[in-house]
Formats: structure tokens, C-alpha cells, sequence
């Protein structure tokens, strides 16, 4: 596998979030900052909202947001099938570039706790949302694999030469939508199929039920994740990660490089440290940018135009 091309204006990348919006998801997940039961969907909202902010902050230059990425979001579970679910102005819509996600986000106020020597303080802070907080109907979680791959198709067409886009998938149970593993499992590879000249589709799926096993995270072999054949299931429906993505979750995890040759991009039984890593560490090979013949471009551009 390569996965090495640099990421410029020219050669952008691309990434999708997959939300399960399922009732389950409205399950109390844990207590936010405040000491507050917060749900699976609130939790997920809020990992998905700051990672895009991040990748808008990554993408900033003087100028503004540069368009080093399309992003997409689809819930899957608010009805009967998937669907693309931002929010506000960027409703109805699929691949972005993220100089619309930045123009578009939609703004709250929200409380928090702050320590001021030794004493907490409550402020209130300016937050940006792009995803709102969903727990309605079932799973149709192939469905949503599905979306995915057909958007990605034509985008891939369009963009031959980038880095492979990335699939991310957050869910708390099983799929509805099929009648097998296999079936979903079918879904999960033809959608890793597709390819740019730099490497195939990542998927990377992020299971956080909150069971009694212990939590895995980005196993190097299934003998790692526990007897359960969802677990199994999750672990062959994802990618093995390109080499930018292991040394960083070799480096974060203090795991030894050189004897980790390959890992799987997914978390079973994840919480919510688990949940954010893997968001963070799914995005992070898209910090790298083709910086410097950009600016040579740019400088080419100004002298041509003097």
C-alpha cells in the first residue's frame, strides 16, 4: 500500500463520518464536564462537532480556509435509511468543501467549568455544530456503507491522484438493514474496493456499546478482540491502516513500531477517550500537507500576473 501522497488544494482529501442515529444511542453513555448524564448520540455529536473544527483549524491560512478536504456526515437510524444529516444551511447536502463547512457552522452557547486558582467557575463559550445530537428509529447501517460508496465513486473519478478517502463509522449495535454478516461484510469490502492511485478506501469503525468487555483498540490481529462474533465481524469489515496512521497510534500508545506490523482501524466496546482518539487519529495523516509547492505555486502565480 502507498497512502504517501501529500495533500494540497490540488490533490484534496476526502472524509466521511457515518452516525448511527439509532433509539439505542439515546442510552446515558457517561457525565459530561459538569457532572451531567450526558447519551451516546451526545457524546458522539460533540467528538464529531470538535473534530470538524479541527479540520477546518488545520486548513486555515491567512487567506482564510483553504480547500484541502470534502467532508461529509451521514446519520443512519433518524428514519428508515441513510442520509446525509448536517445541520443548518448545509442541509440536503453531501460532500463539502471545508470552506463551506467553516462558513456554515452553526453557533451556540454552552456552560462550562473552568478552575480559576483553585475554584471553579462557570463561563459560558461560543461552540461550533455541524451534527445535532439523534436517537430515533433502527439501524440501517449498510445502508449507510452504501451512500457512502456512491459518493465516493465519482468524487474518486474527479480526484484519482489523492490520498484515499476515509470512512468512519460510529455505531453502538448491529446492523438491521441485511440478513447476513456476510452480507454487511460484502458491503464493507466493495466500498474498501474502491481506489485512488495512492491506496483503497479506509474504513475504520468505532463500536461503543459500553459492554463488560474490555475495550480494544486498533487491534493488530482478531486473537486480540474477545469471543463475540460481532467484535470479529467489526475487526474484518476494517482497513488495515496505511504507515502514517501506525506510527502514530504506535507513538500515542506506546506500542513498539517495529514489532507491530500491521493494525485494524477500529475500536470495539470503545468509551469516550476511545471514541475522540479514533476520530483524531482517523483525520491526523491529513495534517500533512504539500505546503511548500503550494507557495511556489502561488509565488509562480504572483510573478505571472506582475
Amino acid at each position: 500500500m502507498a497512502y504517501s501522497q501529500e495533500i494540497s488544494r490540488d490533490q484534496r482529501g476526502a472524509f466521511i463520518f457515518l452516525v448511527d442515529q439509532s433509539k439505542s444511542m439515546n442510552t446515558t453513555f457517561g457525565v459530561d464536564d459538569n457532572g451531567q448524564t450526558i447519551s451516546r448520540a451526545q457524546v458522539v455529536a460533540d467528538a464529531l462537532n470538535r473534530t470538524l473544527d479541527e479540520l477546518i483549524n488545520r486548513c486555515m491560512r491567512d487567506e482564510g480556509v483553504r480547500d484541502y478536504f470534502d467532508i461529509g456526515v451521514i446519520g443512519y437510524g433518524r428514519t428508515n435509511r441513510a442520509e446525509f444529516c448536517w445541520l443548518g444551511n448545509l442541509a440536503g447536502r453531501s460532500l463539502v468543501p471545508i470552506s463551506e463547512v467553516a462558513e456554515n457552522a452553526d453557533t451556540i452557547e454552552e456552560e462550562t467549568t473552568i478552575m480559576v486558582r483553585g475554584q471553579p467557575v462557570v463561563e459560558r463559550v461560543a461552540v461550533s455544530r455541524w451534527v445535532a445530537p439523534v436517537a430515533v428509529e433502527s439501524t440501517p447501517m449498510n445502508g449507510a456503507l452504501r451512500l457512502a460508496q456512491s459518493i465516493l465513486e465519482p468524487w474518486i473519478s474527479a480526484n484519482p491522484g489523492s490520498f484515499p478517502p476515509a470512512v468512519i463509522n460510529i455505531t453502538d449495535g448491529m446492523a438491521n438493514d441485511v440478513d447476513s454478516d456476510e452480507e454487511l461484510l460484502a458491503t464493507a469490502r466493495r466500498l474498501t474496493g474502491l481506489k485512488t492511485k495512492d491506496g483503497h478506501v479506509l474504513l475504520m469503525n468505532c463500536h461503543i456499546s459500553g459492554g463488560d468487555d474490555a475495550p480494544v483498540v486498533f487491534p493488530s490481529s482478531a486473537g486480540q478482540l474477545p469471543d463475540d462474533t460481532y467484535a470479529r465481524l467489526l475487526f474484518e469489515m476494517s482497513s488495515e491502516l496505511s504507515g502514517r496512521h501506525r506510527a502514530i497510534i504506535c507513538e500515542l500508545f506506546e506500542r513498539d513500531l517495529k514489532t507491530t506490523p500491521t493494525l485494524r482501524g477500529m475500536a470495539f466496546n470503545a468509551d469516550a477517550v476511545a471514541l475522540v482518539k479514533l476520530l483524531d487519529i482517523g483525520t491526523r495523516p491529513a495534517i500533512v500537507f504539500n505546503q511548500a509547492a503550494e507557495d511556489s505555486s502561488r509565488d509562480r502565480t504572483t510573478e505571472f500576473e506582475q
